[in-house]
């Protein structure tokens, strides 16, 4: 099992699609704060980038991610987190300074690959130690960017054993490898020992590991210096006694050879990814958006279990700006009807003051309770000196007014007469204590997952939390722009879970304002006619079922007279008798009603 099924969806098969790809970039960003303590960027590889090696100030990844890849992606965003933390890029940088006076600069290339790899086993040993959680992303970064059955074939046999730097870099970098022959080479146990992986956390920092990289050129250049052309012959011999006579070629170990230098050298090839999708995907990152897989019947009346409706929590510039499901205006035409809104909230307010108000009654010449100071004077003739009070408030009520967003709303001035009463709402809501109000928009979107423009995805959008949101993100309302289809019932199954249970301490309404069918189609699904209007009646009873209490508007308009009696029928099979008809012009009846509904005095000590 993939350690990233715990925290991405273990049904993804194939390739990632944007939104997976968004969710990877997040769990990968809030690794590498943990690991690092810094706010580093993580972020999809572009044509642009340039080099793929980390440079200690921001961390890449390749947009070809799998299923089967992804673990091994966390694992090099890790790696170079871990250099980040841990390397000084510095002493790379500067390398030339260090080497000059020790007349070294002819050997700068491979004492570069040597420090590479020392340094690489020593942030990993820290990783290992101090976070043994990401041990797994790290075997999969090996075993894929690193080791080979072809290297390890290749160790036993009769390439790269003669006495040269080639031979010896292929060794050493592979000198952990469990099928390394530390006979391949005169000085390959030396160098073996040099290192000491055993004690490699003994190297504090970056110019440690310089230090040993460049003691091990040191003393395989004088070596190789001491060597005559005939030792060096009798020397390869001696190198090739007893090998493996089952081998890969020169040219398949070159390969795998040259992809673990590339490994080294931070040089791992990255799918890039273009400039408009690393912006969708930037955005999707900084979005609370979760896919819920539900429970469905299609037109055909096949049973469905694989259908997803995004859950977008909040409306915020991000989500505005980049109009992921283009279901958002990029300038608010709504502006006026958001501010009718408000001022209606203003009045409906001075209205619900009493809500706040506790109320207070004191019982007086008890038996027990707390001493009536004004009865001191009866101590010695009677004993009903004591008093208690006791004290009430207005019973608590969670109200989920949700709006259907289709683009049928746009129609006779449905949407303004909509927006205008349930922002006035939300107003009240943001200044009464024992009132909370979540506002919600079912709808369809463009799926940011696929290509294709007809492709559609269910979006259940939770607007507003009075709890949580302010005024300012309940003016975000004004910039969502009817448009879609209307899942009904695949978005209320959703929405169930954010819908609290009534009790004998809190009294739970769903609010519920639609205009139409149900309806949705995208990719060969169906969802419409008597099976989506029985989907959606299930839905509705699985909500009252916890004590819910809904009341539901149909809301009419001259467009729909001609199917009138058709349209409440249906509204009615769907959400029961309670089921109300309004047109657009009298939609502050809904408003009449939650006022009533605020001013009851049901009370609770």
């Amino acid at each position: 099992m993939n350690n990233s099924n715990f925290w991405l969806n273990s049904d993804i098969k194939g390739t990632l699609n944007l939104l997976e790809l968004a969710n990877t970039q997040k769990a990968i960003t809030n690794f590498v704060k943990i690991l690092t303590d810094k706010e580093i960027p993580v972020e999809f590889y572009s044509n642009n980038d340039g080099d793929s090696m980390t440079n200690g100030k921001k961390i890449t990844l390749s947009s070809s991610i799998s299923a089967n890849t992804v673990d091994s992606v966390v694992g090099t965003a890790l790696h170079e987190a871990t250099h980040c933390k841990y390397t000084n890029f510095n002493e790379l940088k500067y390398l030339n300074n260090t080497l000059a006076p020790k007349n070294l600069m002819s050997g700068k290339h491979t004492i570069s690959i040597l420090l590479n790899f020392i340094e690489d086993r020593r942030i990993d040993d820290l990783v290992y130690n101090e976070a043994p959680g990401y041990q797994g992303y790290y075997r999969a970064m090996y075993k894929r960017y690193f080791y080979s059955k072809i290297v390890d074939k290749s160790l036993k046999g009769p390439e790269y054993r003669e006495e040269n730097w080639e031979s010896y870099i292929f060794r050493i970098i592979n000198i952990f490898n469990k099928n390394t022959d530390l006979n391949a080479l005169a000085k390959l146990q030396q160098i073996y020992e040099i290192i000491d992986l055993k004690n490699i956390n003994r190297l504090i920092n970056t110019h440690e590991s310089l230090l040993i990289a460049v003691k091990i050129y040191k003393y395989l250049s004088d070596h190789f210096a001491s060597m005559t052309p005939e030792e060096r012959k009798s020397q390869v011999q001696q190198n090739k006694q007893n090998v493996s006579s089952k081998f890969p070629s020169k040219e398949e170990t070159k390969k795998a050879f040259n992809k673990q230098e590339n490994f080294i050298n931070g040089e791992i090839h990255k799918s890039s990814m273009s400039k408009n999708e690393r912006q969708q995907v930037e955005a999707l990152s900084k979005l609370n958006i979760k896919s819920k897989k539900i429970k469905t019947t299609d037109f055909n009346g096949v049973k469905r279990d694989n259908i997803k409706v995004h859950v977008i929590d909040g409306i915020n510039k991000t989500l505005i700006n980049s109009n992921l499901y283009d279901i958002f205006h990029i300038s608010s035409i709504y502006n006026n009807t958001a501010n009718k809104g408000i001022s209606l909230g203003k009045k409906l307010l001075n209205k619900l003051q009493i809500r706040n108000e506790q109320i207070t009654l004191a019982s007086k010449r008890l038996k027990t309770g707390k001493i009536d100071p004004r009865r001191i004077y009866a101590a010695n003739f009677e004993n009903d000196l004591f008093y208690k009070i006791d004290k009430s408030n207005y019973k608590p009520i969670s109200i989920h007014l949700s709006i259907d967003g289709s683009g049928s709303m746009q129609e006779d001035n449905k949407w303004k007469s909509v927006l205008t009463n349930t922002i006035a709402l939300g107003y009240v809501s943001l200044y009464m204590n024992n009132i909370d109000l979540n506002i919600s928009i079912r709808t369809t979107g463009k799926d940011p997952r696929l290509s294709s423009k007809t492709s559609q995805i269910p979006l259940l959008i939770l607007a507003f939390n009075s709890k949580k949101h302010t005024l300012k993100d309940l003016k975000n309302l004004a910039y969502y722009n009817p448009k879609g289809l209307t899942p009904e019932g695949m978005c209320l199954n959703t929405l169930n879970e954010y819908i609290p249970n009534s009790s004998y301490y809190l009294d739970s309404y769903l609010i519920n304002m639609s205009d139409g069918y149900p309806t949705f189609e995208s990719r060969g699904f169906i969802y419409k006619g008597k099976t989506a209007l029985l989907d959606t009646t299930k839905a509705v009873y699985n909500i009252k079922k916890k004590g819910v209490k809904i009341l539901s508007y149909f809301i009419n308009s001259p467009t729909n007279d001609y199917r009138e009696k058709e349209l409440i029928n249906n509204f009615k099979i769907m959400y029961g008798k309670e089921a109300s008809f309004i047109n657009p012009d009298n939609i502050n009846e809904v408003t009449k009603t939650l006022n009533n509904l605020f001013l009851q005095k049901n009370l609770i000590s």
